[in-house]
């Protein structure tokens, strides 16, 4: 990790520590900009809106990472019991340690208490998040440069690992800068959204988030399995990965839901959610060959027709659940 640049009341803050500061602070800023002007209310809806998603995003953040700790891995295993010998840290919050997937979820649920609270109808500001949280999101991943962390395999390739934007390990030895394609790969689908979000048609509320979320989760269970820094791995486990596929298959029961309501489209569910979990079943069998099937070309191609299958199913549900 990053050496401290400074104190910040007393508290160490590195430079990473300082970019995911600005990261929510420009991700605000968007949500604020898109609650206030796009969706015309109040600034107060605003503030209730920031005091909710901040510190529940904050909280579940850490809350997701300390859990992975404890809970997936044996107690005696786990870095708090084990190498430091006191489960008391898992409490210091300013103490790093935490789980991006874990910020998105507590931001959703802040967003959806923020509604209650302002009276706000369902969704609303929960949509906000679609565009705020893209930017945070490309922000983070950019200020992990130098961290050690989002740090992928060793480059096969020479006039690839010539490339300026190749991180290289202090041995000198030129890596994939994962969380540079996490930039990029979430400001695509920024665009996306924003696209999705100008088309002039009435949507159920929430439904622009529930869009983002299903294409990130997707995205992320192909990028995480990339990383190798030991960020939330364990037994050979990416958690973040898991939770990612989780929140797509999440999604897409919404829409299922959403779907059962038109009549004659049972068997297509059912068709669709069968084709989804041999998808996964496959995507598991791929994750596993990347380290063991000599191919790892083969392995990443068949985990991305799988994810591009399971994209196109979520899409015929999205589009039949918000047929009128």
């Amino acid at each position: 990790m990053e050496q401290v640049i400074t104190t910040f009341f007393g508290l160490p803050l590195t430079r990473f520590g300082l970019g995911c500061m600005l990261a929510m602070l420009f991700g605000l800023v968007v949500c604020g900009a898109w609650i206030i002007w796009s969706q015309g209310k109040s600034y107060g809806a605003f503030i209730r809106f920031a005091v909710c998603v901040v510190p529940l995003s904050w909280v579940f953040a850490r809350v997701f990472y300390v859990a992975a700790d404890l809970i997936v891995a044996p107690i005696e295993s786990s870095f708090y019991a084990n190498t430091i010998g006191n489960l008391m840290p898992a409490l210091y919050f300013w103490d790093g340690g935490y789980s991006l997937m874990g910020g998105i979820v507590g931001a959703v649920l802040g967003a959806k208490l923020a509604e209650k609270w302002t009276r706000t109808e369902k969704g609303a500001l929960r949509d906000a998040l679609a565009m705020g949280m893209p930017v945070a999101i490309l922000l983070e991943r950019a200020f992990e440069k130098g961290t050690g962390l989002g740090l992928g395999r060793t480059v096969e390739w020479k006039w690839l690992a010539e490339a300026p934007w190749c991180a290289s390990l202090p041995s000198g030895e030129k890596v994939h800068p994962v969380y540079l394609y996490e930039a990029l790969a979430v400001g695509l689908l920024l665009i996306v959204t924003i696209l999705l979000a100008a088309r002039k048609k009435e949507r159920k509320g929430g439904d622009v988030l529930r869009v983002f979320l299903f294409m990130y989760g997707l995205v992320q269970v192909f990028l995480e399995s990339l990383r190798q820094d030991g960020h939330m791995v364990k037994h050979f486990v990416h958690i973040s990965q898991v939770i990612a596929i989780i929140l797509a298959v999440v999604v897409m029961l919404r829409w299922t839901v959403q779907t059962l309501q038109h009549p004659g489209h049972g068997a297509g569910v059912i068709v669709g959610w069968v084709i989804t979990a041999a998808c996964i079943g496959v995507m598991i069998a791929a994750e596993f060959g990347v380290d063991r099937w000599g191919n790892r070309l083969l392995a990443y191609g068949i985990m991305v027709l799988c994810l591009v299958v399971v994209g196109v199913v979520g899409a015929d549900f999205h589009i039949t659940a918000n047929r009128e």
